[in-house]
This record gives structure tokens, C-alpha cells and sequence, in this order.
């Protein structure tokens, strides 16, 4: 299934594969070209080769599943499946994505999501969760389109780099509702 190859609404052609430890060089330097607003609200600092790290490990443990898209050669998105394999968010994963500014609104944010859903039903997944905060509304607003729902509001929870503090929207996917069967 993968590479893969797809067209994106703007007909730019995009490649996406799944992240393997030869990616981090070429992620590193995605989330190094990123504006400051972008990485405002991570939860690390993905500039960094030890964050690679960390995520070539979550890989390699299985506990993480990248999905990165590409384009004439660089990387413009990734997409992360976060799970746990104990405890009792065992059945949940959370998932992260961020995508290059110029390939917003281009529908791949949408598509790279729904594989990422598609990987959580492999994975036997309950429920998906993503964060974020209250001022992404077009983040949100894509979300909601794809079936996620509003879990919890947690007020001044997310504090960004600058320190300033900002409401926490929770949204939830259900992975039974992925694949609905068809009528005949």
C-alpha cells in the first residue's frame, strides 16, 4: 500500500510512506523550516535530533506510527498514531499531524487523517483523540467534517512558548464508525 501516490485538489502530486528511521534527517529539517507559530503549541521541541529520536524509538517500539507526505523531494507533512500497549488508555490513540503551510487547504490534511484512521482500525483502536487549542478553528472545523466529536473544553490548559495560556478543546473518533458497511 505504500509509497502511495496521490493527487491532491490543487493537482499536486504528493507521496506518502510510512516514517522509518532515514526519515528523521529530512523531518528534522520539515520541522526546522516551520514559521515560530507553527511549533507554538507542540508538546516538545521537534527541532531537535533528540526528539528524533525519541520518535525513531516510538517507532521502532511500535508504540508510534509516522505517516509522512512528500513533495518534489522534501517532506510537507507528518502525521502521527500515538498508542499505548498498557494501562487503561490501552484501546485510545491520539493522533498529531501539522502540514506545510503552502499545502493547507489542499485537502491532504483530510487525507493523511483518514489513513491515520485507517491504521488505528489495523491496530485494533477503540477511539481516536486529537488536542488543540480553541483558536485552531480550521483544525477543529476538519475534524468535526470527519466525524470527530467534542469531548471536553479545558479552560487555560495549553500554555504556548510565549507563556500565554489557552483554552484546550478535546475531540474524540470512534473507529467503529470508520468502515460502515454498505447497502446493497
Amino acid at each position: 500500500m505504500y509509497p502511495q501516490t496521490v493527487i491532491l485538489q490543487n493537482n499536486m502530486e504528493v507521496e506518502l510512506w510510512p516514517m522509518t528511521p532515514d526519515d528523521a534527517p529530512a523531518l528534522l529539517e520539515f520541522y526546522r523550516s516551520l514559521p515560530p507559530k507553527d511549533l507554538l503549541y507542540l508538546r516538545e521541541d521537534v527541532t531537535t535530533p533528540a526528539s528524533m529520536q525519541r520518535w525513531i524509538e516510538g517507532i521502532e517500539s511500535e508504540q508510534s506510527w509516522h505517516l509522512l507526505a512528500g513533495h518534489e523531494g522534501r517532506i510537507i507533512a507528518d502525521c502521527e498514531l500515538e498508542r499505548q500497549f498498557y494501562g487503561w488508555s490501552q484501546h485510545i490513540g491520539e493522533l498529531r499531524i501539522v502540514v506545510d503551510r503552502m499545502f493547507r487547504n489542499s485537502g491532504l490534511s483530510r487525507l493523511i487523517t483518514n489513513e491515520i484512521l485507517a491504521q488505528a482500525v489495523d491496530e485494533g483502536l477503540y477511539k481516536v483523540m486529537v488536542q488543540m487549542t480553541v483558536d485552531q478553528r480550521s483544525a477543529i472545523h476538519m475534524f468535526e467534517k470527519l466525524g470527530f466529536c467534542h469531548e471536553a473544553l479545558l479552560k487555560d490548559h495549553a500554555k504556548d512558548q510565549h507563556g500565554e495560556l489557552r483554552d484546550l478543546v478535546i475531540m474524540a473518533y470512534f473507529t467503529r464508525d470508520f468502515l460502515l458497511p454498505t447497502s446493497e
